[in-house]
């Protein structure tokens, strides 16, 4: 295997063709389909976040596997979070797939509904300007020993509330692809820690 798995430093900082570019090659080289759902939710989150497009990133291979891999456990909890890539017929055929009836869809993502509004396309802030800033997010997060680390976030929306911002960064905590030397690095957001940095405009 020539591809290596992607890192938050990839996810939230490459180009948006490059990074589509090694999502696809990593699926392809691996067949790897959790982690690929890891990592386009992990960028679901970032365009609800940031200022920059990022949406519907890696859409066609997200059908793909939606569409054609054995159900499981990882895709009946991912579904509801890529609801915007699929038109109607698409969905309703996902749905079918992976759950017996529509109450059962229902009572399984009843829990995440209230957060996947804030990963969806309508909801991300890219719309409100078209230039670069250098306004960003300094969010701190705690590893699974405890330990302190700190995630920036740059051309964010600083109007953004509170409740959206906490509630997409606890959804990295339940992504387990990232690491650093064997030890998971988003386990838990710490709000006190995390601050808005408006870029000086003077």
């Amino acid at each position: 295997m020539t591809v290596k798995p992607l890192n938050e430093r990839q996810l939230f900082r490459m180009k948006r063709k490059n990074l589509e570019k090694r999502i696809n090659q990593y699926y392809l080289e691996t067949q790897d389909i959790e982690a690929v759902l890891d990592y386009s939710l992990a960028v679901l989150v970032f365009n609800g976040i940031t200022m920059d497009n990022y949406s519907s990133v890696c859409k066609e291979l997200i059908k793909e596997i939606f569409l054609t891999s054995e159900p499981s456990d990882k895709l009946r909890d991912y579904c509801l979070y890529f609801y915007d890539f699929f038109e109607y017929e698409e969905w309703e055929a996902v749905r079918k797939r992976l759950f017996k009836s529509r109450a059962a869809f229902s009572e399984h993502t009843r829990g995440i509904r209230p957060e996947t509004k804030f990963v969806r396309a309508e909801s991300a802030p890219t719309a409100k300007t078209t230039e670069s800033s250098e306004d960003s997010f300094e969010t701190v997060f705690k590893d699974e020993q405890g330990k302190k680390h700190k995630q920036k976030f740059k051309n964010v929306d600083v109007d953004m509330p509170n409740k959206k911002l906490f509630t997409l960064l606890e959804i990295l905590t339940k992504l387990p692809i990232f690491e650093k030397e064997g030890v998971r690095r988003f386990t838990e957001v710490v709000p006190a820690d995390c601050k808005t940095i408006i870029a000086d405009t003077f």
